[in-house]
């Protein structure tokens, strides 16, 4: 097992430098291999010099690179807010949906288009996201307490309640909304990195990589958690504060990564289900793996959005969504074969 989590680990921590470099190659304006790696070699102050004419160079490190960076960084902060909800809830197909984070996120970005804001600012959208699912979070939390008392079947049913309403105020607030306008939050929550950059990259990537490291650390106590509330509680551990860190750290994460690139399902599902047989289920083994799995699913999926289509980017919550739909199927039917 010890050999086989560590291939894996291996396997993992090679592809994704790997897929990236092809990511940020490939494109409607093919670039060499050889010359992105000796342009980025280059700009890691190794190497002579900058082996790419100047548009590719505009084409590389303008637009290519940072969207590919945080394409990795969404997809690893997904993944790891998937395993943390899923250690927490103990269920295996939990998600990020369960917080009520991506309903919470479109109900920001649609009022901030609604009242103007996004045109304004081009950070107005993604914050507003983020307000808006850390407001979800903070009334998941107080409702969960008031009536279900903080227990996990508590917080389940409130989560979806908290989606439910951020999705009829969402709608409301479409309905009330200029057409012109329409498109721009549509897009949003179809998701993508599409005039993503390193401003994104430098504000989202702080919070997400942040979250996560301190996720990382307390991978213990995730174990712990794991095990349920009376052992957790025979053991010392404030089991109530213990999750509710957990949780908030995760909404945390997910909430930026939401405000950042948009609705994009599935990959907190996938990457850490389909990692835990060989992974393990312990946190100090599978966050990290599946933030490479999750960041070699989404880099992979954004590559797809620009590649299948040469005229337009597809929305990448759609491609995550064709990919991961038909996975939680087989993953639920698996799951009910065993009960």
């Amino acid at each position: 097992m010890i050999a086989r989590r560590r291939r894996v680990l291996l396997g993992l921590g090679v592809a994704l430098p790997v897929v990236m470099l092809v990511a940020v190659s490939a494109g409607s304006v093919p670039l060499p291999l050889s010359g992105v790696l000796a342009s980025l070699l280059h700009g890691a102050g190794i190497g002579a010099g900058a082996a790419l004419p100047p548009s590719s160079e505009t084409i590389l490190w303008v637009v290519r690179l940072p969207r590919v960076l945080l394409a990795a960084v969404v997809g690893g902060g997904l993944a790891v807010v998937g395993a943390t909800l899923q250690s927490v809830f103990r269920n295996p197909l939990a998600d990020s949906g369960l917080l009520g984070v991506g309903a919470g996120a479109a109900l920001g970005a649609v009022a901030a288009v609604r009242l103007g804001w996004a045109g304004t600012s081009f950070l107005a959208l993604p914050f507003a996201a983020f307000a808006g699912a850390m407001v979800a979070v903070l009334l998941l939390y107080a409702l969960s307490q008031s009536l279900g008392g903080g227990t996990l079947h508590g917080l389940l049913l409130t989560g979806i309640s908290v989606s439910a309403l951020a999705a009829a105020g969402t709608s409301m607030l479409l309905v009330a909304t200029e057409e012109f306008r329409v498109k721009t939050v549509l897009f949003w929550l179809a998701g993508g990195l599409d005039g993503r950059g390193w401003v994104h990259l430098r504000i989202g990537g702080l919070v997400m990589l942040g979250g996560c490291a301190i996720l990382f650390a307390g991978a213990r106590v995730l174990d712990v958690l794991s095990l349920g509330d009376e052992e957790a509680a025979a053991l010392g551990m404030p089991v109530h504060s213990a999750r509710l860190a957990l949780l908030a750290l995760a909404a945390l994460v997910a909430g930026a990564a939401t405000a950042t690139a948009g609705s994009v399902p599935f990959v907190g599902l996938v990457a850490p289900h389909a990692l835990r047989p060989v992974a393990g289920a312990l946190g100090r083994h599978l966050l990290p793996a599946a933030f490479l799995a999750g960041a070699v699913l989404v880099v992979l999926a954004d590559l797809g959005t620009r590649v299948i289509s040469a005229n337009v980017d597809l929305p990448l919550g759609s491609v995550t969504a064709f990919v991961g739909a038909p996975y939680f199927l087989l993953a639920l039917r698996h799951a009910d074969a065993r009960t």
